[in-house]
């Protein structure tokens, strides 16, 4: 390669997309294919779908062949890789590590010793430090991310921007506690944040309290707002939503959603862009 030449996608290395569940690590394989890139998957056994990657060349992995993982991933001369996908947190006691990995606990062993966001830092520097360079999914197809504005026909009206930003504002203050990447607002007032339950149900709490009367929502108010916390490092950690979060902000009766663009993994915004027609609601990306 000259000095002058461009480097795109298709004159990269191969890249590996370690995968767990969910719809964003076939996309994601399925994008960096299209660039000209040769992927390799490494499917987190009992969380990854192996069928949903095609004719993508994939090997199963349980969390305690690490040490198989990286043998193939220098035999393939892999520089670069991508951690997505959704996966319950392992206990330490459940890795069952073979001979290959055993190396490597004390450095897993001191990762385990804290929040989801010290785990996720302590995989990212193992990775690191064995020679790789860790992507997030935004490096790779940044279109996978919300955009900025809406991603359907409706957008958030002034009194919905503002409950919108007074949710940035919660989530931002929250952020040294390590707690969610998600609230609900509605009457000018916090109705519910996001803990260890998830986004999900978190939302499914909310539309319980309305289905009881606890609760009164009115028509065209009530957000969800998702944005990363304050330092959370993108590359492995990136919020996301998807049509169940769509479906649920619906039953909850709430008007919309707000995410801080190019922060948030929202997968093929075109698909969810029309289920929010559908639904009447909004989906509005906020720089």
């Amino acid at each position: 390669m000259s000095e002058t030449q461009a480097v795109t996608p298709s004159t990269r290395g191969p890249l590996a997309i370690i995968a767990g569940a969910g719809d964003f690590p076939p996309r994601l394989a399925s994008i960096a294919a299209g660039q000209g890139r040769p992927v390799y998957v490494a499917a987190l056994d009992g969380a990854a779908d192996p069928t949903a990657f095609g004719a993508a060349e994939l090997n199963i992995y349980r969390l305690g062949q690490l040490g198989r993982l990286l043998d193939e991933l220098r035999r393939r001369e892999v520089a670069e890789l991508v951690l997505i996908g959704s996966l319950p947190r392992p206990s330490f006691a459940a890795l069952r590590p073979e001979a290959s990995t055993l190396k490597y606990l004390p450095h897993f062993a001191k990762a385990f010793r804290g929040g989801d966001d010290h785990l996720l830092r302590g995989v990212v520097s193992f990775f690191e430090g064995q020679g790789f360079t860790v992507q997030g999914p935004a490096d790779i197809a940044p279109a996978m991310t919300a955009p900025a504005g809406a991603l359907g026909r409706r957008a958030a009206s002034p009194d919905q921007k503002a409950l919108i930003a007074r949710g940035f504002e919660l989530l931002a203050a929250l952020s040294p506690f390590d707690v969610g990447q998600a609230a609900i607002l509605a009457d000018h007032r916090v109705i519910a944040i996001e803990a260890a339950e998830g986004t999900d149900a978190m939302i499914r709490r909310v539309a319980e309290m309305v289905a009881s009367g606890r609760l009164r929502i009115a028509k065209g108010d009530g957000v969800l707002v998702k944005a990363p916390k304050d330092g959370q490092d993108l590359r492995v950690d990136m919020p996301a939503i998807g049509p169940q979060t769509l479906r649920l902000v619906s039953e909850a009766g709430l008007s919309g959603i707000g995410l801080r663009a190019g922060r948030v993994l929202i997968g093929d915004g075109a698909a969810l862009g029309k289920l929010a027609d559908q639904a009447g609601l909004f989906v509005e990306g906020v720089p």
